[in-house]
């Protein structure tokens, strides 16, 4: 009985440990308001903490297509806290895309879309749509950040793939995303998560790392 008693035990425990693990961080972020949410594919995972020690939510998924970007917009909470979008890389962002997150968002939250940098052909189809996209929204504020003209420029703060990013790019992308959310103090002043972000507030030059 006791070895019976003693294995369901075990069994119990071998169960619960096959669940997707929990970090400190995603539990600290479930404790804090955010300064925003950040939706994108592997290019911003490779930003992840960074963002988060702004007090920016995180949502990245490798391989994800910009068709999924309705489902994880309208999965957010509704708190009207901006919304960071890096999506384009692994297909196209279409003007159908640009409808989904415009009927999703405007006027509820104000959005941030990053241009893709990628030796993709679809690639710049998503930035044309992208570029496009912001100026289509009319009660919500939305900016660019040209992320594909920066990387291009400076190609060191990408890997050989001419995708994703270094840690000095990883710099720089976070940098130009704290910058177009309007925090305009130093990160660490946002790490708490309780400032508010002004999307399109003007906070100086545009740093580039060289």
């Amino acid at each position: 009985m006791r070895r019976a008693v003693v294995f369901v035990a075990l069994l119990a425990v071998g169960l619960m440990g096959q669940g997707t693990p929990v970090s400190a961080a995603d539990r600290a972020e479930s404790k804090r308001s955010p300064v925003a949410y950040a939706i994108g594919d592997s290019v911003l995972l490779g930003a992840r903490q960074d963002l988060r020690d702004l007090g920016i939510v995180v949502d990245a998924v490798e391989g994800r297509q910009p068709r999924r970007l309705r489902s994880a917009v309208n999965g957010l909470p509704d708190d009207g806290r901006p919304v960071v979008v890096h999506l384009g890389t692994n297909g196209l962002f279409d003007r159908e895309t640009c409808r989904d997150l415009r009927e999703s968002v405007d006027g509820e939250r104000d959005v941030v879309l990053v241009t893709v940098r990628a030796p993709r052909p679809w690639v710049s189809g998503s930035n044309e749509v992208i570029r496009s996209c912001v100026k289509k929204f009319e009660e919500s504020r939305a900016v660019i950040v040209p992320w594909h003209r920066i990387a291009a420029v400076h190609s060191h703060l990408v890997y050989s793939d001419g995708i994703h990013l270094r840690p000095e790019g990883a710099d720089v992308f976070v940098d130009l995303i704290r910058q177009r959310l309007g925090l305009c103090q130093e990160p660490k002043r946002h790490a708490g998560g309780d400032s508010r972000a002004q999307v399109g507030l003007v906070c100086g030059p545009v740093v580039t790392s060289g």
